[in-house]
């Protein structure tokens, strides 16, 4: 039996062939490399995160079984997802459900770890002692958790990320049955889980807890009198399918409503849902990846089209070696065969070239992109991004080489070998070939750059965005007490009024106030019931943001006081209760009233009084309107987790090391986290869209650039081509400005084309933007009308250098060539 195979041999042939050809071209090749190296690299980069965060499964046991647990909120500010549910209805679910075969619970939490050198704030999990067994995850050393250490007489136990064991314990492998000192209480370590597993559904956490029936700024009582903090996972048992589990949570909802009449977390506007655990942990993410997916997925187009109008412009001198090669039989199949193989092997060795660019762009995100980047994602090239790099140069390779292959196969055999005339007709074919991709290249960088364009007004319009507060000077850190031992809230309040006497007294220091909440970003929303309204069971009652401060809070923040009073250390525990509501908040309860003097009933039967009205501030981030929101005296609602503002006369960022030894002085073994500005706050509020912004405009730059190239080097193929009609046309009385507005009326002609195709493009296209824009329409009429212009303008300047050398073509030398 022979081994030959003809189809492998042609093959083979065709292959060394075109190395060969690529060899003997170096500008040529490295030049295509380059540039679709650029456009694969970036399309393997972004499929490297969205393969990581989209594709790849989760890395738990047959992760499709898995569901997410929460619950929805409807009728109070237009239906959102509210999240966690209570103790209860955990009970509930564990006992009656049977379309889950396990279900585990979390709730996230921070620890003060002392006793192993410097005191350190560490983030916790406390999750159900079946949280582990549910998603099929195994510790690397020790063991999990028992039922009996689920239960409020259960010992102190924690598991272990990696990195803490690493990092604070020195990978010590005895730590197995050490005790640890966790806000201020003993712990015993059980096991250290394994390195790299993450929880993008909860967020960092480096200890684990089974002690998930607690909070450490809530009493147990408190939880069970239906608070909502807890989240959930579950399997689904073998048989049931998401439908059929909503269903049956449709019907534990009626039954927890019925048991539980005046529960907060019941009612029929509360009801839970459960979605399929990756669809839901990549959610928040899906849109702007795809986003950029589609950005870069243009760049490459754009990239081919370069290439191709390369080829196209190297085809000249292969027209008399296609012409032999068809003289001595060869097939037209046999050459487009031969071109198609030669352009794929470009396209492989660009796309390897590309992988290297990649893997350093993804470097180079994980380290420098910081939260940009999908949090709780192992970002990393696996098979999947290897077999997509080479399924896209393959197909690039084919994309960019089949039109210049059909081109040129089609070389007359005859004329070629006679005479290659400059003027003959496969030129002009040729110069209309590659004005069509110019065209293409035009549209598509268009898009991006209208894309780029609504992302940059959009910026620009949160930059200028008045948060209501001034961020300026003002240094902020967050101080976590221990419950165990700041216990009783009257601790709590002396270590906090202790705190700001000492630190307002320091040079340098204007005014000191702690918040419970930070800029932007409230923790807690309780139910309230504003004197006026109809009177209606706890559950019923609008959710408002609460925000416990201390009394020069406001001055602090510089949020202005439009009536009343700001509070004052007379506002103690003991004193009736106040608060101070702000401009949202009375407009939509007490319009046209004036809202000192009213009252409020918080949470189950607290009475407030309003003791005056501050101006709205962006509560809820710079991209949202202000929501209703309530201020109270800190030590009439404590808070053993605060954060503390600082405002300085200098550099707040001088003013860390006196804090710090403050809180130090107070107790020694107090640590203190997420130390920065407020200044640097807001802009972390500002990064995501700014880094959209920025990867959207590398591309389209590079896109622009692309696009600017193929333009100049179709207008002076073109004019290598006429350059004997042009020289005749000055011979004839032709003067330098008629050849120069010949060459850019046709450079111009192709720009507007392709703007005219970009622009249609962009209105269909940019309608899938309208989530990552703020205040900025997706046909936003400045943003389209600037950036054709632009383009036209740079296209005149790509235009004008090669009709300049047009004009350089003389007379004589055309008419001796006739």
């Amino acid at each position: 039996m022979s081994l030959y195979n003809p189809a492998m041999s042609s093959f083979l042939q065709d292959l060394r062939f075109g190395a060969r050809t690529l060899l003997k071209n170096p500008g040529f090749t490295a030049a295509a490399v380059l540039t679709l190296a650029l456009g694969i690299g970036a399309n393997t980069a972004i499929f490297t995160v969205t393969s990581s965060v989209l594709i790849k499964p989760l890395p738990y046991r047959d992760p499709g079984r898995l569901v997410f647990l929460a619950t929805q909120r409807r009728g109070n500010r237009g239906g959102e997802a509210q999240g966690a549910f209570s103790l209860n209805r955990y009970d509930m679910l564990r006992t009656r459900s049977r379309s889950f075969s396990g279900i585990g619970v979390f709730a996230t939490d921070s620890f003060n770890l002392t006793g192993r050198g410097e005191p350190e704030q560490v983030p916790i999990a406390r999750v159900s002692p079946s949280f582990f067994s549910v998603l099929g995850v195994k510790p690397q050393l020790g063991r999990a958790f028992t039922e009996d250490e689920g239960r409020p007489e259960g010992k102190y136990v924690v598991m272990i990320s990696d990195a803490l064991w690493r990092t604070r314990f020195g990978a010590d492998p005895s730590i197995v049955g050490q005790t640890i000192n966790l806000d201020a209480t003993p712990y015993t370590v059980i096991g250290v889980l394994p390195a790299g597993l993450q929880f993008p559904f909860i967020g960092p956490a480096d200890v684990w807890t089974p002690r998930y029936f607690e909070l450490t700024f809530m009493t147990p009582q408190h939880l069970r009198l239906g608070v909502s903090y807890l989240q959930g996972v579950a399997r689904l048992s073998p048989g049931a399918t998401l439908e059929s589990a909503a269903s049956e949570l449709k019907v534990l909802d009626q039954q927890y409503n019925q048991e539980n009449p005046k529960a907060p977390d019941g009612g029929s506007n509360i009801s839970m849902v459960a979605g399929n655990l990756q669809e839901l942990t990549v959610s928040d993410l899906r849109t702007r990846l795809l986003f950029l997916s589609a950005a870069v997925g243009l760049l490459l187009l754009i990239a081919c089209a370069n290439v191709a109008s390369l080829l196209l412009s190297r085809a000249l001198a292969r027209r008399k070696e296609i012409a032999v090669r068809t003289a001595l039989g060869a097939k037209r199949s046999v050459i487009i065969r031969q071109l198609l193989t030669e352009s794929v092997l470009l396209a492989i060795i660009a796309g390897i070239v590309g992988l290297g660019l990649s893997w350093a762009a993804t470097r180079a995100l994980a380290v420098y992109g910081g939260t940009n980047v999908p949090q709780g994602f192992s970002i990393a090239i696996d098979w999947r991004v290897l077999v997509f790099m080479l399924a896209i140069s393959v197909l690039t390779g084919l994309i960019f080489g089949l039109f210049p292959a059909l081109q040129l196969s089609r070389t007359e055999m005859n004329s070629t070998l006679r005479d290659e005339g400059r003027g003959s007709s496969a030129s002009h074919t040729r110069v209309q070939a590659k004005g069509l991709l110019v065209v293409g290249q035009v549209a598509f960088t268009l898009v991006l750059l209208i894309g780029a364009g609504l992302l940059v007004r959009s910026f620009s319009r949160l930059l200028k965005i008045d948060p209501g507060f001034d961020s300026r000077n003002v240094l902020t850190m967050y101080i976590p007490l221990p419950t165990v031992k700041y216990a009783k809230p009257e601790q709590q309040v002396l270590f906090f009024d202790d705190l700001l006497r000492r630190i307002s007294a320091l040079p340098g220091v204007k005014s000191a106030s702690v918040s419970a909440a930070v800029p932007l970003s409230p923790i807690r929303i309780t139910p309230m019931l504003p004197e006026g309204q109809p009177e209606v069971p706890l559950r019923q009652r609008p959710f408002i943001i609460i925000e416990a401060t201390s009394p020069r809070y406001l001055e602090t923040m510089r949020i202005p006081l439009q009536s009343g009073r700001a509070f004052t250390d007379a506002d103690n525990a003991q004193a009736p209760k106040v608060l101070i509501v702000n401009q949202s908040f009375a407009r939509r309860f007490w319009p046209n009233e004036n809202p000192v003097g009213k009252h409020v009933v918080l949470g189950f039967s607290t009475n407030a009084e309003v003791v005056g009205v501050a101006a709205d501030i962006r509560n809820e981030g710079l991209a949202q309107d202000p929501q209703p929101q309530v201020y109270i005296p800190y030590p009439q609602l404590p808070w053993p987790n605060m954060n503390l503002f600082v405002r300085t006369t200098t550099d707040p960022n001088g003013m860390v090391s006196a804090v710090r030894a403050q809180v130090s002085a107070i107790d020694p073994d107090q640590p203190v986290t997420k130390v920065q500005t407020v200044d640097e706050l807001m802009d972390g509020a500002r990064a995501q869209p700014r880094f959209t912004m920025f990867l959207l405009a590398t591309f389209s730059a590079t896109a622009l650039a692309l696009a600017i190239v193929g333009l100049y080097g179709v207008l002076a193929y073109s004019v290598a081509q006429r350059r004997q009609e042009l020289g005749i046309r000055m011979a004839l009385g032709a003067t330098r400005s008629d050849i120069l507005s010949l060459v850019v009326r046709q450079g111009m002609a192709l720009a507007v084309i392709g703007i005219g195709i970009g622009l249609l493009a962009a209105l269909l296209l940019t309608r899938l933007m309208s989530s990552l824009l703020y205040a900025v329409g997706t046909h936003d009429a400045i943003t389209f009308a600037l950036a054709p212009l632009a383009f036209l303008i740079i296209a005149l300047l790509a235009s004008y250098f090669p009709a300049r050398r047009a004009t350089a073509v003389p007379p004589t030398e055309a008419l001796r060539s006739t």
